[in-house]
């Protein structure tokens, strides 16, 4: 279990016997909430857990098949977008029974909605009973991807659960959830790590290697910042920021920025571009220069910036951010909003 989510956990055991069929469980990304609803998902279906019993034995049939990823009792739904890119190697090898891998193969790009299909597929599980563990569990693997007609078709579960089921809602925006889903669950809101939590787990996976910065680009999220430094998004994020700086100098190419952050997940960019005008921002009413700031004879000057102007601009961000899962022309999208700081923030 890890540190910071201890305090989640004995929560979670001690109430166990008297446990809501439907759970919520919300974290950013990055904070390890798919490590605690997969160990939830163990717990309940470990045969020999008992009343103030912490952890589950990981002897019996039940744990031997959950660990080997063969458990016939625990069912995970998630979209194809999680199947192809998500870390979690025991989540994709449950996800696999309810994907249709040679249709994905042929895509593009992966979904990232979870269809109605899926959801009726696993009504179609829970009704019936356990094979071999106490309970069946059913894990929703992101649950605010659920698209409304899927939404709609989880109601049945929600409101007329079979005998001996636990269905575990994994969510980083729970908002984005129907408010008939969210008021038939409980809601579990993982606690986050200190700075020195983080820092200490990372150093033990992956030693030094720029995990400050790292954190910081990801607002403390061990995960997120694990996977940044192994996958050399660090390099790409400080190249991406550096290529902003000399857009907004006029001295770098617009459209070169643009071609190569269009390659790149849209929510993602965005979270970034978040990312940079907050720092804009906090550094043109607290004073406070953000870490990219190279202090040089070119750098940006705060009092040129427009406050009206950097306000809107993450206004707009926001509301992108927010409609990203509909109908929207993400190229036209990214360029307007590198052409709107391009115009506010200029150099001395």
């Amino acid at each position: 279990m890890l540190s910071w989510q201890q305090a989640n956990w004995e929560g979670f055991a001690r109430s166990f016997g008297t446990l809501h069929h439907a759970q919520i469980v919300t974290a950013p990304e990055g904070f390890g909430i798919r490590e605690f609803c997969l160990a939830m998902s163990q717990y309940a279906l470990c045969s020999q857990v008992a009343p103030g019993l912490e952890t589950w034995c990981g002897e019996c049939q039940s744990c031997r098949l959950f660990s080997a990823g063969s458990h016939p009792d625990f069912h995970v739904i998630g979209n194809e977008w999680e199947l192809v890119n998500g870390r979690s190697e025991t989540i994709r090898e449950y996800s696999r029974r309810y994907q249709d891998e040679s249709a994905s193969e042929k895509k593009t790009q992966p979904r990232k909605v979870i269809p109605i299909d899926h959801v009726r597929a696993l009504i179609d599980s829970f009704v019936k009973r356990p094979h071999i563990a106490p309970r069946k569990v059913g894990l929703i693997v992101p649950a605010d991807r659920l698209n409304i007609n899927a939404a709609n078709a989880l109601l049945k579960l929600l409101e007329e659960p079979p005998p001996d089921s636990l269905l575990i809602l994994l969510t980083s925006e729970p908002f984005r959830l129907p408010r008939t889903v969210l008021s038939r669950c409980v809601q579990i809101t993982l606690a986050k790590p200190s700075h020195q939590q983080a820092l200490d787990w990372l150093r033990e996976r992956i030693g030094e290697h720029d995990i400050e910065l790292a954190l910081q680009l990801t607002e403390g999220a061990p995960f997120k910042a694990r996977a940044m430094c192994e996958t050399g998004m660090l390099q790409v994020r400080k190249e991406m920021l550096e290529s902003l700086v000399g857009v907004c100098g006029r001295n770098q190419s617009l459209y070169q920025l643009s071609t190569r952050l269009h390659k790149l997940d849209f929510e993602e960019v965005i979270k970034w571009m978040q990312s940079f005008v907050k720092d804009v921002i906090r550094w043109k009413t607290l004073g406070k220069s953000p870490w990219w700031h190279t202090g040089s004879e070119h750098s940006l000057m705060p009092e040129k910036m427009s406050d009206d102007q950097l306000f809107k601009i993450y206004d707009r961000l926001c509301a992108y951010r927010r409609i990203a899962r509909g109908s929207l022309n993400e190229e036209l999208a990214l360029d307007n909003i590198f052409l709107s700081i391009q115009r506010s923030i200029h150099y001395f």
